[in-house]
Formats: C-alpha cells, sequence, structure tokens
C-alpha cells in the first residue's frame, strides 16, 4: 500500500493560510488567488494518517486532486464553538485538543485526536458547526478538505464513510468516558491519563505545555496541576521545565494513569479495524 504522508512538517513554514512547500511535488492548483501544493504519497510511515492509509486505491485516487497539505503550530484554532466548520482534517502529527469553552472564559479539554483519526465528526453526521473549539495542542501538520466538497464526495467513497462513522462513534464514546473520568478520578491520575495520551499522539517525550495550559484542559485549579506534576516528578516520572514536561519514565506514567488510559486507546483501536 503507498504511504499517505505528507514531508517532514519541521522543514515548513507558515500559518495554515499560507501556502505549505516542499521538494518532490509538481501537484499545484489555485485556491482563493493563493498556489497551494495537493497530496501527493510518501515512503514514511510515521508521516501518515491512519484512515487515509487504509482506504482502498480507487478512493485515495478521487480523495488526492482535493486534500490540501496545511503545516499546524501549536494554538493554531481550526474552528470555533458553533461556528461553521468550513474544512475537514486529517492530521499526520501532532494533537487536536477538542475544548468546551463556558461563558466566563473557562475551558475544559472533552476530547482529543492525533493521525489516528480525523477533525470534524459533526460534518459526517450531517451538523454544519460544533459546539467546541477545535485548537492544535502542539506543532504538526496534516491535509484539510472543504466541509461542503466531503459531503459530497462520501456517497462515492463508501470506505471512508464508514472509517469517519466509525471513528465519530469512537469519539462519542471517549468523550463520554472522558465525562466519567473528571467526575470520578483524581486530578494526580487525570494528568498521568492526560500526557500519555499526549505522547501517544505527538511521538515524543517532550511536550510544549505549561501547568496553566494543563489545568485547563483538565478543567482544574491550578494548584491541584502543580501537586499532581510534584508528586510526578518525585517519583522520577517526569521533569517539569519552562514551558514543557519531559516524560522519563513513560511506563510508569501509563501505570499510574486511571484506568480510562485503556479504555479510550482501546476505543481508538477499534475506530480502525476493519
Amino acid at each position: 500500500m503507498e504511504s499517505l504522508g505528507p514531508p517532514d512538517p519541521k522543514n515548513g513554514r507558515g500559518t495554515m493560510a499560507e501556502t505549505y512547500e516542499w521538494r518532490g511535488s509538481s501537484r499545484r492548483r489555485k485556491s482563493r488567488g493563493r498556489e497551494v501544493r495537493l497530496y501527493q504519497p510518501t515512503s514514511s510511515p510515521d508521516l501518515e494518517n491512519m484512515i487515509l492509509a487504509a482506504l482502498p486505491r480507487e478512493e485515495r485516487s478521487q480523495l488526492r486532486q482535493h486534500l490540501e497539505f496545511v503545516p499546524l503550530k501549536s494554538g493554531d484554532v481550526l474552528w470555533e464553538p458553533s461556528q461553521p466548520i468550513e474544512f475537514v482534517y486529517f492530521p499526520t502529527s501532532g494533537m487536536i485538543s477538542f475544548v468546551a469553552v463556558m461563558r466566563n472564559g473557562a475551558t475544559a479539554e472533552v476530547g482529543i485526536t492525533g493521525r489516528e483519526g480525523f477533525v470534524g465528526a459533526a460534518v459526517v453526521l450531517g451538523a454544519r458547526d460544533a459546539p467546541f473549539r477545535a485548537i492544535a495542542q502542539s506543532r504538526g501538520s496534516g491535509f484539510r478538505i472543504e466541509s461542503e466538497l466531503l459531503r459530497r464526495i462520501l456517497p462515492h467513497t463508501p470506505k471512508l464513510e464508514q472509517m469517519l462513522r466509525r471513528y465519530a462513534l469512537a469519539q462519542a464514546m471517549q468523550v463520554a468516558q472522558g465525562a466519567a473520568c473528571n467526575c470520578l478520578h483524581q486530578v494526580p491520575e487525570r494528568l498521568a491519563r492526560w500526557l500519555t495520551m499526549s505522547c501517544d499522539r505527538t511521538g515524543s517525550d517532550v511536550l510544549p505545555l505549561t501547568q496553566e495550559f494543563l489545568a485547563q484542559m483538565l478543567g482544574c485549579r491550578r494548584s491541584s496541576v502543580t501537586s499532581a506534576v510534584g508528586r510526578l516528578q518525585k517519583a522520577g516520572v517526569i521533569h517539569p521545565g519552562h514551558g514543557q514536561v519531559r516524560i522519563l519514565d513513560r511506563k510508569q506514567l501509563e501505570r499510574r494513569a486511571c484506568e480510562c488510559y485503556g479504555v479510550m486507546r482501546k476505543l481508538s483501536d477499534l475506530s480502525q479495524a476493519g
């Protein structure tokens, strides 16, 4: 099977709205007055989106001309709550968080995805917006396609539609598990789960984040995060630094995570089955 990954995003510069350039491709098109590079296969399995990589050759051929490669910076917002979802994204690296935003500005993460899935389940299920923010939590990359165009393509790509709906279901079940986790488990266990899941998706032991950010994602006080981070540091599991957390003992971190980590990982695996 041919690889569906982009080139290494470390070679790219600019924001999502800018053209991403890479060597080895001659496919181009004009989009809103700017030149963009379209999808081209690569030989690196570490830079693939797993859904795109699993598609039959015929369906990949139908999608290829419509997929635009975009670099993602930490903090890039893909859409805001209740705003139209213009694009559906297929991450190839990095991590995307879905964040609930309250009227007073308070936030809490309700879900995450990486290259195992896609961003835009609401579109596949017939909606045009979602009640949460989608934001890149780390530097990465992905392919995107206009939402309306994807809706028109899905009836002609049954395998893609099946995989997207399966992942959307798994994502909804992960959100439900996360709600139970927030009610029943303590901050140290939840923090260990979140860090482990982040490592799974970024493929890195160094996570660029602050304790204030962690408090926002976990929906708790910063003092609670500070205490939990201190316990993990004392146990030799992590080393917090300026604007980052380094994972020193991944296996021990996973053991300290609540049972929800295993449940969510299984759901993610099941979404790729078949």
